[in-house]
């Protein structure tokens, strides 16, 4: 079965959360939240106020766990800050990427791929690729040196990495994370039964770039 894990700070954006939560366990993945610097270690309260319970409390239980198939950062302002703040989050996504599994980034999560390169000592400078974010974060995202994608990019693909932009692009950055890791057939196979908008259904060779 293929496995992902998704991370869950206090002020997550909770769209951006379970939304990939929801589509990937339809598709057959399992999913396991893990909650990141949790100010009580029963629930996270996101960006509007839903507290949502992590499957595990702290990111430190997984930190020597071997990578799964991918690792998704949903956004929300203050969520990402404490992603960015977080060494075990930050060592998590250059573990993820060493290995040469698939990472995910929606809005502001995108920060915390930053921060996992340009941390002091990461070792891994080579490693800045094309991404998108939400617009309140793409200032900070090019002047560390990242190539930033055109605006009207909802997803970017860019080899294992794939970003997004927002909460109103968290169906088709999950869809996206199916076909990335499962292939086009079942996206569709998900995607019907959901009653996906009509410009959802654009394959991953559509937004990659």
């Amino acid at each position: 079965m293929v496995s992902a894990v998704i991370l869950l700070a206090d002020g997550t954006e909770e769209i951006e959360f379970i939304t990939p939560y929801d589509v990937l366990t339809r598709a057959g993945f399992q999913v396991k939240s893990v909650g990141v610097d949790l100010k009580t270690s029963n629930y996270a309260t996101c960006s509007r106020n839903a507290r949502i319970v992590p499957d595990v409390p702290s990111a430190k239980s997984i930190a020597s766990d071997s990578p799964v198939d991918i690792l998704v950062l949903p956004g929300g302002g203050p969520g990402a800050k404490t992603f960015c703040g977080s060494s075990e989050v930050l060592q998590l996504i250059r573990k993820y990427r060493q290995a040469d599994k698939y990472v995910a980034f929606i809005c502001a999560g995108t920060t915390a791929l930053v921060a996992s390169v340009n941390d002091a000592g990461s070792g891994n400078l080579g490693m800045k690729c094309k991404v998108t974010s939400h617009p309140s974060v793409k200032d900070e995202i090019v002047k560390a040196g990242w190539d930033y994608a055109d605006e009207s990019e909802r997803v970017v693909v860019d080899g294992k990495v794939i970003t997004s932009r927002g909460p109103g692009t968290a169906m088709l950055f999950s869809l996206t994370i199916v076909e990335c890791v499962l292939g086009r057939e079942k996206r569709d196979e998900i995607a019907g039964p959901m009653v996906c908008a009509e410009g959802l259904m654009k394959t991953v060779e559509s937004v990659k770039k």
